[in-house]
């Protein structure tokens, strides 16, 4: 991955954290999906897999199938991803880019309002906002990937309110 790059990644990059929180979710849902099998098949037994005779089948069925699915996505995604490890003192700090810690400041075009703020951006879907943490696939940091320190994001919209967002400084460490 060029750190340099204006485009956000099409690859699928984790944290040693991301990975692990990936396979835990993987796990609790192979286990949700076992435990839906074995309502399917209780219900099927005791009245049938017509929908209009045993309309519980056919809730499980549903359950069933949108449980495969999501653990087949999960699965893809651990087999997809790349290892990615952030260093102190290694950060990106010519563009906003993965491993970032970045200052911005964001303006909303409805209210004028301004906030300061400063994200680390991590992998993707690792998105820790109580950590001031952003995954690189989330809408805020698309909207400043690849910009530099005095750049302005093109306007994004984030619930019902629109912003530009200013790259105020890009950090080798995280600040204490």
């Amino acid at each position: 991955m060029n750190a340099l790059s204006n485009s956000i990644p099409t690859d699928i990059f984790l944290t040693e954290k991301g990975f692990a929180n990936l396979k835990a979710m993987l796990a609790r849902k192979q286990a949700e999906y076992a435990e839906v099998r074995e309502h399917r098949q209780v219900a099927f037994e005791l009245s049938g897999d017509g929908w209009h005779d045993n309309p519980e089948f056919n809730r499980q069925q549903q359950m069933e199938a949108n449980l495969n699915h999501l653990v087949k996505t999960l699965t893809d995604r651990i087999a997809q991803a790349k290892p990615l490890t952030i260093m102190d003192g290694n950060r990106p700090i010519e563009q906003v880019a993965i491993g970032s810690v970045v200052n911005i400041t964001r303006y909303n075009l409805n209210t004028d309002e301004e906030l300061n703020e400063t994200w680390e951006i991590v992998g993707f879907d690792e998105t820790d906002v109580n950590a001031w943490q952003i995954g690189y696939n989330a809408p805020l940091a698309k909207a400043i990937y690849g910009l530099a320190v005095g750049d302005i994001s093109e306007e994004l919209t984030l619930g019902n309110q629109v912003w530009e967002i200013e790259i105020n400084q890009l950090y080798a460490k995280k600040p204490a």
